[in-house]
């Protein structure tokens, strides 16, 4: 009797250092397939931008002059095989997880005389994003809202309530201008945006 309930104590004392351990590689694991869709949205877009002048794929916003979202113009270019979706959106209504920096497409609402839609106009791409995981409040638009902002800077209390901050254990993913993914919590983007000259959301 005394040798089984050293064995319980043993299983639960295990069990308390495994469970932790267990979900934290399903959060990562959640993680790593997010990043994976954001490489395949990054390559189709590349793609496109190379039959387009270089030019990057546009939003509901453009369709009164013939445009149409990236959500569509896209799949051709992975054969139909995007995922627009991450698995820990909550939202389970919505289609797309994945929204545009509105600063990388032509004549923004609030900023009508920026163009950053041709990759060769943004000097570092690689330090702008490009796509981020929505958050769960931010529905029915393929792009966020923040160039109303131009030429000041953005609060984060705005840019975290559009973008899920923390949606992967306290991170999240972005893609870059220039095709990179990076996952970065939420003290890493608030430094970014308060670094002097940041292009993290806008790339002049």
């Amino acid at each position: 009797m005394v040798e089984l309930l050293v064995v319980v104590a043993i299983i639960t004392v295990m069990a308390a250092f495994i469970a932790p351990v267990g979900r934290g590689m399903i959060i990562r694991s959640r993680a790593i397939n997010c990043s994976k869709n954001l490489r395949q949205i990054g390559m189709a877009t590349m793609m496109y931008a190379g039959d387009n002048n270089m030019t990057l794929p546009v939003t509901t916003h453009q369709r009164s002059r013939g445009g149409k979202s990236w959500t569509l113009t896209l799949q051709p270019y992975a054969s139909g095989t995007i995922n627009f979706k991450c698995h820990e959106d909550p939202d389970i209504a919505r289609v797309y997880s994945y929204v545009l920096n509105d600063f990388l497409t032509p004549n923004p609402s609030g900023a009508p005389d920026l163009n950053f839609s041709i990759l060769a106009k943004i000097n570092r791409p690689e330090a702008t994003f490009m796509f981020a995981e929505a958050a769960a409040s931010y529905t029915n638009s393929d792009h966020f809202h923040f160039s109303d902002y131009d030429g000041g800077k953005i609060p984060a209390t705005v840019l975290k309530y559009q973008i899920a901050v923390e949606v992967h254990g306290g991170s999240a993913n972005y893609l870059f201008a220039d095709g990179h993914v990076e996952s970065l919590s939420w003290p890493q983007v608030q430094a970014r945006l308060d670094s002097e000259g940041s292009r993290f959301v806008n790339p002049r």
